[in-house]
């Protein structure tokens, strides 16, 4: 891909600020979208090339009008990126409707109610790269990430239909799955985190992986990308055993 229009959902903290400096230094023109002003503010310093346009992903209305403007103020969008993301640690059994409810809302509806009007602009301009970031956890159910794996595996079932319904409209379709990174969301973690990557490494995967290549999946670290597919594949009683490994101890 040459330079041109970004979205990025999320880039005002994590992998998104990450890969909206990286992708501004290489001369894109990136809109970041987020909750927080003063985090979108902070990175949109960084660069001319950087725009903040503040969004909730869960409000539908704002979500079109948000990306109506986009497209009005900059030109249209060549690279769509999905990052936003909720993650609350849960207890073992633990099935709260309210945390489901905010997780599925940001994670998946989120991407929900931003599909449409983006693929629409992507339509009209005749082409586009829709990325979303998912997450190796998508690949199974980890315990004590209910709610969170499950959003992820949704989101990586979805990408794959979207794959193929999109491409007759020269639509690409990438699927991110990063393994551990550092940052916000991993910081309320209080367990043992394998392959545990830098936010800059980890961005620089995702801008490599989306401008220098087509392929589908763009997913990191190997190691650990093939740990949780092999574990994927044992036959059930052997991949319960292990998980129940996984299990506090009491």
């Amino acid at each position: 891909m040459k330079p041109g229009i970004a979205w990025i959902i999320g880039g005002g903290s994590g992998i998104g600020a990450a890969v909206t400096k990286q992708l501004a230094a290489l001369g894109w023109t990136v809109a970041i979208s987020g909750r927080r002003e003063d985090k979108l503010a902070a990175v949109a310093a960084a660069s001319p090339n950087i725009r903040p346009y503040p969004l909730d992903v869960t409000d539908g209305a704002a979500v079109d009008a948000t990306a109506a403007k986009i497209a009005v103020d900059l030109g249209g969008i060549d690279l769509f990126i999905f990052g936003a993301a909720a993650w609350e640690p849960m207890k073992v059994g633990d099935y709260s409707f309210e945390k489901f409810k905010t997780i599925v809302d940001t994670n998946y509806l989120g991407l929900i109610r931003l599909a449409n009007p983006v693929i629409a602009q992507m339509r009209n301009q005749g082409s586009g790269h829709f990325a979303v970031i998912a997450s190796v956890a998508g690949y199974f159910g980890l315990p004590r990430s209910a709610a969170y794996s499950s959003t992820k595996a949704g989101l990586i079932n979805l990408l794959e239909t979207m794959r193929t319904e999109l491409a007759p409209s020269n639509i690409k379709v990438r699927m991110i799955a990063p393994g551990f990174v550092k940052s916000e969301l991993t910081d309320k973690n209080d367990f043992p985190m394998p392959f545990l990557m830098e936010t800059e490494d980890a961005a620089t995967r995702i801008v490599e992986g989306l401008t220098t290549s087509d392929r589908f999946e763009i997913a990191f670290p190997r190691r650990m990308v093939w740990l949780m597919k092999t574990i994927r594949f044992l036959p059930y009683p052997v991949f319960f055993r292990l998980m129940k490994r996984l299990l506090p101890k009491k």
